[in-house]
């Protein structure tokens, strides 16, 4: 219930902001506030200020490529500092699935690039960020592996909006 309502209130804040220059920047916050609830998938969103602003569609990719690689940098330092049995303990379910699997198999024999990589594909990114965390990837490195795999999807969404 909660998803749906804030999910509603960030396309609200789109609708509202679509005609102001800082639309990309308002884009970008509406990215990084989805990225940090781990639960809205911000693809939609992302189409919808593309079609409320189509003209502005690379600034708008842009720009939310940055906002979501620093909602997902924020989550990386968070689960940094947890540290492996708090992780374990707050989010038993993600251990399990199959995209921690995926996720782990993947960062553990590629680091720092397979990241980048599962940031472009349309992939659950929360487990990948956790598992980075965990491992002590370099902040710097993962941020633009971020940056970079969100930009090249996010481009891609937005042209093909």
């Amino acid at each position: 219930m909660l998803h749906g309502t804030v999910e509603t209130g960030l396309l609200r804040a789109l609708t509202r902001g679509a005609d102001t220059r800082a639309f990309p920047i308002l884009v970008a916050a509406v990215a990084l506030i989805a990225t940090l609830s781990m639960t809205i998938p911000f693809g939609t969103l992302l189409i919808a200020a593309v079609l409320l602003a189509p003209r502005r569609w690379l600034a708008i990719a842009a720009a939310s490529s940055f906002g979501s690689a620093v909602g997902a940098l924020i989550l990386y330092l968070v689960f940094h500092h947890l540290g492996w049995n708090r992780f374990f303990e707050a989010y038993p379910d993600v251990v399990r699935s199959v995209a921690w699997r995926d996720a782990t198999s993947w960062l553990g024999g590629y680091g720092v690039p397979s990241l980048l990589i599962i940031a472009a594909l349309p992939l659950p990114l929360t487990p990948a960020l956790m598992f980075a965390a965990i491992s002590r990837l370099p902040a710097a490195e993962v941020i633009l592996a971020l940056w970079v795999g969100k930009l090249v999807k996010y481009t891609l969404y937005a042209w093909l909006a």
